[in-house]
């Protein structure tokens, strides 16, 4: 097993306001919460978390209703959010935070989700484009809703997409893993970066992840690899049905595939001789992420057609970082449930040997 390399995990700096409220160790509710905003949202939060923090003063001239000013709500209102930040000292409380994108759900959704296991399952060898169709003739037959009414093609295509992909899951975790170089965009920004994932194929579990240069994209696997090595040692990847033994791994290389020529000397003397076989599909980038995660990770939009324009791509800071792993841990805690077991079982020695070595350079 490889020697684990101990690289920090990212913290971002975080406002005078944040820590006077809250103290040095930000809840991770709330950190979960900061993180999902957008810059107009904290800049709300943070206006409001002033005019609070200035009335708990004992020697405070401040006003409620000159504070309520300031924030730009009426006075009923800010003596609302003061009354909810007393019951309860979070940012949920300011009225600032809206929902999370990706945790709403329209009320069709459910029933497009039980009409394409119907679907699939009249016709299990069906194409997308197929399953598709008849989806949308299901819906339009179960609701008696006239075609202009029905969700559109796109759409209908997403779920008959999701569903196979259920169905494709039939390996344990940790018996096949894929590394994937694609470009994304993260939210709130327009920037594009270079994501770098180790996703878990059977389950589709990112396993771990990171931003880099597809230049370089052995750093960029580092950092995924070390991501990866701190995911699987604490929940909720600790507790899952892991696979005996890794039967197989594939890689995406970046834009640097010669750097990677030494590396198949290193996997055999390691025993791993079979493993990271080089994807090499013409558009290699995004090769795995796409059948398996799909266009969208949470609000991390994937962009594999502009991995290869490396000179566009923005140079990740720690919010950044922060914010994309936090949409990795989203996006895993709706997969994991499933693999579950309370038989504790440790992730196949293969795959953590693959990761000591990926995470050494």
């Amino acid at each position: 097993m490889g020697v684990r390399r101990q690289i920090p995990r990212p913290e971002p700096t975080l406002p005078t306001e944040l820590l006077t409220a809250f103290g040095p160790e930000l809840p991770h509710s709330e950190s979960e919460m900061w993180t999902a905003m957008s810059f107009v949202q904290r800049s709300q939060t943070l206006e409001r978390l002033r005019m609070l923090l200035d009335l708990e003063r004992p020697d405070t001239t401040l006003s409620m209703d000159k504070a309520a000013t300031k924030v730009g709500v009426s006075l009923n209102r800010w003596y609302e959010i003061r009354a909810d930040w007393e019951k309860c000292r979070s940012i949920a409380s300011l009225g600032t935070f809206a929902i999370n994108p990706r945790t709403r759900k329209l009320s069709h959704h459910q029933q497009l989700e039980e009409l394409a296991v119907a679907v699939f399952d009249k016709d299990p060898t069906g194409s997308v484009r197929q399953h598709a169709l008849a989806l949308g003739e299901a819906y339009a037959k179960a609701t008696g809703r006239p075609n202009d009414e029905l969700p559109s093609h796109n759409t209908l295509r997403k779920f008959a997409e999701t569903e196979r992909r259920r169905r494709a899951q039939g390996e344990r975790p940790g018996a096949y893993v894929v590394l994937d170089c694609c470009a994304c965009q993260l939210p709130h920004s327009d920037s594009l970066f270079a994501a770098f994932l180790i996703i878990d194929r059977g389950t589709r579990i990112v396993l771990g992840a990171g931003l880099g240069d597809p230049r370089d994209s052995r750093v960029g696997y580092m950092f995924a690899g070390a991501d990866a090595q701190d995911r699987l040692s604490a929940d909720p990847l600790i507790g899952l049905a892991w696979a005996d033994r890794l039967e197989g791994s594939e890689i995406v290389h970046g834009l640097d595939s010669e750097d990677w020529d030494a590396q198949a000397g290193r996997m055999q003397a390691a025993g791993l001789a079979d493993q990271l076989r080089p994807a090499t599909a013409a558009r290699r980038f995004g090769v795995f992420v796409r059948p398996l995660i799909g266009a969208r990770m949470g609000r991390v939009k994937f962009l594999p057609g502009q991995t290869a324009k490396a000179e566009h791509a923005a140079e990740p800071n720690v919010d950044d970082l922060v914010r994309f792993l936090a949409e990795v841990g989203a996006y895993n805690a709706e997969l994991v449930e499933p693999w579950k077991t309370a038989e504790r079982r440790d992730p196949p020695a293969g795959l953590m040997t693959l990761l000591g070595m990926l995470t050494n350079g």
